[in-house]
């Protein structure tokens, strides 16, 4: 048995998910702040945020509880955590959450599979191939919508294309329209967040939706791969 699925069978393994305050057109260098955690499953998730009034909700309770599971063994799961989650929750909050910790899914082999075969990359993409719902990303989705001509976003994204272009490649046009669309999603999020910490945490939120509905996508997405990887010879 591969050590990806040793832990994929282990006794505890809970998702993990963060989100942070990024309004810029980089996902990994843009990022100024975590603004919650949330850990959980399908059923029970428990979120933390870091403009609570409450110290129970609070970040440093995050921190807390991430140590008190780690001290028990607890492996942690969720998609792309190894490039954004983890180094980020070592970066803001000082958390460090070991290689055989943590789970993750974009790099187990069914989900490889899925992005060499379809070419399936986004969470969301991958969980409706696998009829895993993900309607809290169309929601914060259709209201990034709204914001990709607002005139401070376009002009952003003026400035920023020139240098992914060069990053990465392709023309100026192309990265121009993906910064319009990270910087659009990066902001809807954040203002999704402010109402949310206006209401103290309210359920009734687009930000408590969307941040509950990643672990609980993410989660099943683990179970899904789990239940496929673990069954094949």
């Amino acid at each position: 048995m591969t050590d990806q699925n040793t832990k994929l069978l282990a006794k505890t393994v809970t998702a993990i998910d963060i989100e942070t305050e990024n309004m810029g057109a980089d996902i990994d260098l843009d990022n100024k702040r975590i603004i919650s955690v949330q850990i959980g499953d399908a059923t029970n998730v428990e979120l933390y945020y870091a403009d609570s009034k409450h110290i129970e909700h609070g970040l440093p309770s995050a921190r807390d509880r991430i140590a008190e599971m780690l001290s028990k063994g607890h492996v942690f799961t969720g998609y792309n955590i190894e490039r954004f989650d983890i180094p980020n929750l070592a970066k803001f909050l000082e958390i460090q959450v070991p290689p055989s910790n943590f789970i993750d899914l974009s790099q187990t082999d069914i989900i490889k599979s899925l992005k060499r075969t379809q070419a399936l990359y986004k969470l969301e993409d991958v969980c409706q191939r696998l009829n895993i719902p993900v309607k809290h990303k169309h929601r914060m989705n259709e209201k990034a919508e709204t914001y990709k001509t607002r005139q401070d976003i376009l002009a952003l994204a003026d400035k920023e294309a020139p240098r992914i272009a060069a990053k990465r490649g392709g023309t100026v046009e192309f990265a121009r329209k993906e910064a319009i669309g990270k910087i659009a999603l990066g902001t809807a999020i954040f203002d999704s967040y402010k109402e949310f910490v206006g209401k103290e945490g309210s359920k009734d939120t687009l930000f408590y939706e969307y941040a509950i509905g990643d672990i609980v996508c993410e989660y099943r997405l683990f179970e899904v791969v789990k239940q496929r990887q673990c069954q094949t010879p």
